[in-house]
């Protein structure tokens, strides 16, 4: 298996990339923030949620697409990257006191937190917090940021921790539409994600 690609998905998948053309923005930024602020807090009382999709991370060598499930019940989430026909890919668990990647040649790698995780996988110190803010279109807690957004509070942009997002389309999905599409940038590197399906809050039981 080619170890490489399998971790640099992963890698984007937590949240490392940015720059894209932007359109001027058309609603006042105050109500715009206003609208963002609102729907931010609507969405951090979901504490479980999942999305299914698509993941395609672009490299000036390699391109590596594959499908993403992602799952979250309050602090810990499960992230399941598999390639095409299911082959490659792997296992990220995190809990908020651990972090681990399981491959499927039964590779383990385990740090304290995701940040460590992908500083000890790939010998790069880089932050990679925040993905699971910026998925649901919001931003990560306790961190200054940039916005564009619509006058629904739905961002069109979302620049954070040095990481700059680009919003496509957005879909209801109960308590707020969530992002349908989503694309990160930065230098050389291209991540999009696109999703085809989300679930907020618990699942509704089997008649």
């Amino acid at each position: 298996m080619r170890l490489r690609p399998i971790l640099l998905a992963v890698l984007a998948v937590f949240g490392l990339l940015g720059c894209a053309s932007i359109p001027e923005p058309s609603v006042d930024e105050a109500a715009a923030r206003a609208a963002f602020a609102e729907r931010s807090a609507r969405l951090e009382a979901v504490d479980t949620w999942r999305l299914a999709g698509q993941v395609i991370l672009e490299l000036p060598e390699e391109t590596w697409t594959g499908q993403l499930g992602w799952r979250a019940e309050g602090p810990e989430q499960v992230i399941d990257l598999s390639g095409p026909m299911g082959r490659g890919g792997g296992r990220v668990i995190f809990d908020g006191r651990h972090a681990m990647l399981l491959t499927r040649d039964g590779e383990r790698y385990q740090a304290s937190d995701p940040d460590r995780l992908i500083a000890r996988i790939t010998g790069r110190e880089i932050p990679v917090a925040g993905l699971d803010a910026w998925v649901r279109g919001i931003a990560r807690p306790g961190a200054g940021f940039d916005l564009r957004a619509d006058a629904a509070g739905r961002p069109s942009r979302l620049i954070q921790d040095g990481w700059e997002v680009r919003y496509g389309a957005f879909e209801d999905a109960g308590p707020a539409a969530m992002p349908a599409s989503l694309e990160l940038r930065r230098g050389d590197m291209r991540l999009e994600l696109r999703i085809q399906r989300w679930q907020l809050g618990q699942p509704a039981p089997a008649p």
